[in-house]
């Protein structure tokens, strides 16, 4: 399914537009060894014509070092989302903290632990950031507190990445507090992920998405390199909104790819200095294989896996080469035929 999708998502942006819009990608990866450099991100923003990124990690890749150094040495076109790392209540506030005062952009944040540990939320917004939420069912478990965050913290904005949670899009006026937050003008949602989730819900959920909020206030993001763990390009993840047939005008685009997180990310420097490195607790870390490709995949280990992306990388990725599963897969016909 996924590379008709894919195929669907190229074809859909080739015949929807003249020329490529300005894109900024509101999600995507950068910590090591599962995920990307720093300069190996950015070499796929160029080679895509992508001028900036938002990136941040996850649980399987602890690596706030390169995450910060991002910050640090690219501030001009990354900006760096941290996580909230510690087995305590107490380890994650000093995490989050070290994060926020080393110029973190925001922290990315499981909404059923924001229900749990609110504080978590002031840390981020006393600092003036950004919590980035993931979770389901359109952030019911935290929505009050989320909805309470935006109004005591006035200059901030929360942002959903992966759908912000798609459910059922009666959920808005079921919910109280779920419809009080995506009505706010604050609240930001990431169109990602999209190959990982069930079509037709995901199409249902996406359009009331943008009948509630325009496109105002939803943004592009490829979360790369883990698109490429699906088979899709990063040219299909900018085509998924024709293929999923949601039908934006030019000037739609204008803000869907690049004027929203422009707008709320990129118009203020944020000073950033390197984080200490007794952050990268690899101690930490939730240990899982790099699943290739779902539904029909592979796992492999993370260090096996790092010296298959780099070839791939070198040889020119996805805009050169195409399909990643393509790539793989020929690696492995190559190695039989020396059996």
């Amino acid at each position: 399914m996924a590379s008709s999708i894919a195929a669907a998502s190229a074809a859909g942006l080739a015949t929807a537009q003249d020329e490529k819009p300005k894109i900024i990608d509101a999600w995507g990866h950068v910590s090591l060894p599962r995920f990307l450099s720093a300069e190996e991100f950015l070499a796929i923003l160029d080679a895509n014509g992508v001028e900036a990124a938002i990136v941040g990690t996850a649980a399987t890749c602890p690596d706030l070092r390169e995450l910060s150094r991002a910050a640090v040495q690219y501030g001009d076109r990354l900006r760096s989302i941290g996580m909230p790392m510690g087995r305590s209540a107490p380890e994650r506030i000093d995490c989050i903290t070290a994060q926020m005062e080393c110029g973190f952009t925001g922290i990315r944040l499981q909404a059923e632990l924001v229900a749990r540990e609110p504080r978590l939320l002031d840390l981020v917004g006393k600092a003036g950031g950004v919590p980035y939420l993931e979770g389901s069912e359109g952030y019911k478990a935290a929505a009050p507190q989320l909805v309470d965050f935006l109004q005591r913290y006035p200059e901030c904005v929360v942002c959903g990445t992966h759908f912000a949670g798609p459910a059922d899009p009666l959920i808005f006026s079921r919910n109280e507090a779920v419809g009080r937050l995506f009505r706010h003008p604050r609240f930001l949602i990431i169109f990602s992920r999209q190959g990982y989730m069930d079509r037709e819900p995901l199409r249902i959920w996406t359009r009331a998405l943008v009948e509630l909020t325009g496109w105002d206030r939803i943004m592009y993001g490829s979360e790369f390199p883990v698109a490429l763990w699906r088979d899709e390009t990063y040219r299909s993840t900018q085509g998924w909104i024709d293929a999923a047939g949601l039908t934006p005008t030019a000037a739609d685009r204008r803000k869907f790819f690049y004027e929203n997180a422009h707008r709320h990310f990129f118009q203020k420097s944020r000073p950033a200095r390197l984080i200490d490195a007794k952050w990268s607790r690899t101690d930490w870390k939730t240990d899982a294989p790099v699943w290739l490709f779902q539904k029909r995949g592979i796992d492999f280990p993370e260090e096996s896996h790092r010296k298959i992306l780099r070839a791939y990388l070198a040889k020119g990725g996805d805009a050169r080469l195409g399909s990643y599963r393509d790539f793989v897969t020929q690696l492995c016909i190559d190695m039989a035929n020396k059996l």
